[in-house]
């Protein structure tokens, strides 16, 4: 029995033991944690005041003559000054606020009071240090359109903790707003209370040009009409003209040259045909998603005209929605004067409208043959100008719509000195060798794939070169000796730099019959330092500045002196391609994924220079 009241006692001795201590921590814990940090706080913050009524003693022409008048020393300039060596050596300048920390004097009936107020770490003084809370009529981020009034809508009301409400008036505001400039700009509002804590609120006022209130203006009912030259718009790198405004203020717009020569092979009708496909599955994925994000998914007129109504401005049949379309006829119609249109173009360019026979509406028009519409195979590689529509929220940031100075919708960031060429976009502009190239893709490995803009020259002439071995079938080979390939690989080279070109694998196809963007085919590989963009590649056309005579493209066909090559009116399919036939080279090649850009802004004036 005793022996277990020894146990029992013994348990409960460690039991007490163990709950002393437990308390003992706790009170540890609460002093060091809480207690001893709060004194040594109250102690530094009577070191302060003291300090600061120390520092108004000794400088006593700056304390405030005038009833009610406050006049603050930061704990900074006392810390500085050596007013208070200790407060600082006991936390440090990382821990407290030395320039919110503060003692202001106000003069009360001609007394002096002392306001305290320090910042270490959580803790802080109970003093007044909070400005007063401004509201302002209406909101704080504003958009107004360029040229309208700009109405400063004031502030609502100022209240305080401790002066209550404050008379607006007393909001001192500045900032000035031009309206006649895009930007945004600030409009500060400033007040400090009873102890001069103050408080600034700002105003952001964006002054925004709305693209399709720019188009309304211009137009007489939301149409360009005639050869006007103000509805220029820069889009991803390249120049689109502004054709209408929707009744839901999208804007409608259209590239002004040529990218590509592709078929129409359609079924009776522009959707989900081959040059859909090649606009929504090639051409809107090069785009930046920036630029992707401004693309309003609609419908396009995609209706059959017989030729005895090939002017009319009503549309019977629509596509469904999709991200690129091409335009109408209808299109064309209602921007035509009777005389000319900015649309004209002498290439023969694909509209979205089915003819008979299985053929499609085409356009051309020079001095000799203005306004001309034609139908055509569908199987033909005719130009192709993509048509976007813009959402109605697209705004103009730059620009007078003209030819120089084309309206800008995206402000991306052009390359720094020094900066990866593989990090920049589609469309832009690159001076080398002593020739223009346009980037026209980056790919996964990380070389730039560009398409130069005109042609080799040697001594400003034109290099032309032919088939010269007698060979019928004109496939592009690279290996086959009297071959524009073979020129090319082995030729060509002495016309131009290729040291930041790298070699890559490239598909040569070869069609049973047309040369169409979905026809049957086989393909040869071959690993190339340059070669010749196929018609279906982006700037693969030629544009409507281009001085050239024409130039061979990489597509082949298995038929006999069958070969494309694109010439003043387009990509032709020659069925007589025979060994006199002549064309110019127009470069595609691959730049190094380690290549660096020196200058330039990407432009066609200002492009990009490379480092050597």
């Amino acid at each position: 029995m005793d022996k277990k009241r020894k146990k029992f006692d013994k348990k409960k001795i460690i039991l007490i033991i163990s709950f002393v201590v437990i308390i003992v921590v706790i009170l540890l814990l609460i002093w060091f944690l809480y207690l001893y940090p709060r004194k040594v706080f109250i102690d530094n913050e009577k070191l302060l005041e003291e300090a600061g009524i120390r520092y108004y003693e000794i400088n006593k022409a700056r304390l405030p003559k005038d009833e009610g008048r406050v006049i603050s020393v930061s704990l900074n300039t006392l810390v500085k000054q050596k007013y208070l060596e200790g407060l600082y050596e006991a936390y440090g300048d990382n821990l407290c606020d030395l320039n919110n920390s503060n003692v202001k004097a106000v003069n009360r009936n001609g007394e002096y009071v002392y306001y305290t107020y320090l910042k270490c770490g959580n803790y802080e003084s109970d003093v007044d240090h909070d400005g007063p809370v401004i509201t302002l009529n209406g909101s704080s981020d504003m958009t107004i359109s360029r040229g309208d009034t700009y109405k400063e809508p004031g502030v609502k009301s100022v209240a305080d903790n401790v002066d209550g409400n404050i008379d607006v008036s007393k909001v001192i505001i500045k900032g000035d707003v031009d309206t006649s400039t895009v930007g945004t700009y600030e409009v500060t509002y400033t007040i400090t209370d009873s102890l001069e804590n103050k408080t600034t609120v700002t105003r952001k006022v964006n002054v925004l040009q709305s693209l399709s209130s720019t188009v309304k203006e211009n137009t007489p009912d939301g149409y360009y009409i005639g050869d006007v030259s103000n509805n220029y718009i820069y889009f991803n790198n390249m120049l689109f003209r502004i054709v209408r405004v929707n009744d839901d203020d999208s804007v409608v717009i259209v590239s002004n040259d040529a990218l590509a020569n592709v078929d129409y092979t359609n079924n009776g009708k522009f959707e989900d045909s081959a040059l859909d496909k090649w606009l929504n599955n090639y051409f809107y994925n090069l785009l930046e998603p920036e630029y992707q994000d401004l693309v309003k998914s609609s419908s396009w007129c995609d209706d059959a005209l017989s030729s005895d109504n090939v002017t009319t401005k009503e549309c019977s049949r629509e596509t469904a929605k999709r991200k690129v379309g091409i335009l109408s006829l209808q299109d064309y119609n209602l921007s035509f004067d009777g005389s000319r249109s900015y649309l004209d173009k002498s290439n023969f360019t694909w509209y979205a409208n089915f003819a008979d026979n299985n053929k499609a509406w085409a356009i051309t028009s020079t001095d000799s043959y203005p306004n001309t519409i034609i139908a055509s195979e569908n199987t033909n590689l005719l130009n192709v100008v993509p048509a976007l529509t813009l959402k109605s929220s697209t705004t103009i940031l730059d620009g007078d719509g003209t030819f120089g100075d084309p309206y800008v919708i995206l402000n991306l960031a052009t390359a720094k000195r020094s900066s990866d060429l593989n990090k920049r976009q589609v469309g832009e502009y690159i001076s080398y060798s002593g020739y223009l190239f346009r980037i026209s893709d980056i790919l996964d490995d990380g070389t730039t794939e560009v398409i130069m803009d005109s042609v080799l020259k040697s001594s400003g002439q034109q290099v032309d070169i032919g088939y010269t071995n007698g060979n019928k079938k004109k496939v592009y080979n690279p290996n086959q000796e009297g071959n524009i390939g073979y020129k090319i690989k082995n030729d060509m080279t002495r016309y131009i730099d290729t040291s930041l070109f790298v070699k890559k694998k490239i598909s040569v196809p070869i069609y049973s019959g047309n040369i169409t963007y979905e026809g049957k085919k086989d393909t040869k590989n071959y690993d190339l330092l340059i070669t010749i963009p196929s018609t279906f590649d982006i700037f693969s056309a030629r544009n409507s500045t281009a001085s050239d005579s024409g130039y061979w493209l990489r597509d082949s066909s298995k038929r006999d002196y069958t070969k494309v090559i694109v010439r003043s009116l387009g990509t032709v399919t020659y069925s007589t391609a025979s060994d006199n036939l002549q064309a110019g080279v127009k470069v595609m090649a691959y730049f190094d994924k380690d290549v660096i850009i020196e200058s330039g802004k990407g432009t066609y004036s200002d492009p990009y220079i490379l480092i050597d």
